[in-house]
């Protein structure tokens, strides 16, 4: 059994280093509330229903452990609804208010109003078991992968190398036939010859045009 202590809020982030509650487990706390409690095991129920309107009598009680830390988790943080801190202060921060409490055996000076076990061991299973399914199955399919993968056929290649090796030889060919084309278009255009379309050369059409003029005179 737990009873609240003190309770008192704070303002200013230098003075929230910690609260018993608060709404959002990755914001910066400007506004906290700190609720401390005692605490002892009470097997016969002494103190069921029991709550203290003045604190020196508290003060005056033998408890297991005084002035531990209240929280609604071991996070001592959440989301509504399932963590809604200003009904979780109102309950609990009034002095002298009794209640059921579960208290940490490693770590004494923390103590939780509620604790269900069976969600907490289904919490870790999912940790546990989501990443680590994930990285099997990734490993699975890598090597499922791996083995279904077949070696370059050596055979099956060289015709592909001959192919482009006769390829190679052809395009090498026509480039020396059209360098040999344009060769002989120009010795036949200085001969005065027609070159492969039919056509004369400059040279020979001027040598015509003259001849044609000097008859004419």
């Amino acid at each position: 059994m737990c009873v609240t202590r003190e309770s008192e809020f704070l303002f200013g982030l230098s003075n929230c280093s910690w609260s018993s509650c608060r709404e959002g487990c990755t914001k910066d706390v400007f506004q906290c509330i700190h609720i401390f409690v005692n605490y002892k095991r009470d097997t016969e129920g002494e103190l069921t229903g029991v709550n203290y309107t003045d604190v020196d009598e508290i003060d005056q009680m033998e408890w297991d452990v005084v002035d531990a830390r209240l929280y609604p988790n071991v996070k001592g943080c959440g989301y509504p609804p399932t963590v809604n801190c200003t009904i979780f202060n109102k309950t609990y921060s009034t002095p002298g208010r009794t209640f059921p409490c579960y208290y940490s055996r490693e770590q004494p000076m923390l103590v939780l109003s509620t604790l269900d076990i069976e969600a907490v061991k289904l919490d870790l299973v999912y940790a546990i078991v989501i990443p680590w399914g994930s990285f099997l199955v990734s490993i699975l399919y890598l090597l499922i992968t791996y083995v279904g993968m077949k070696k370059p056929d050596a055979e099956g290649d060289q015709p592909q190398e001959v192919s482009s090796a006769k390829a190679s030889k052809e395009a090498s060919n026509y480039s020396l036939r059209s360098i040999g084309k344009t060769i002989n278009q120009g010795m036949n255009k200085l001969r005065g010859e027609p070159d492969d379309k039919g056509s004369l050369s400059l040279l020979s059409y001027e040598n015509d045009y003259d001849n044609d003029n000097d008859s004419s005179y």
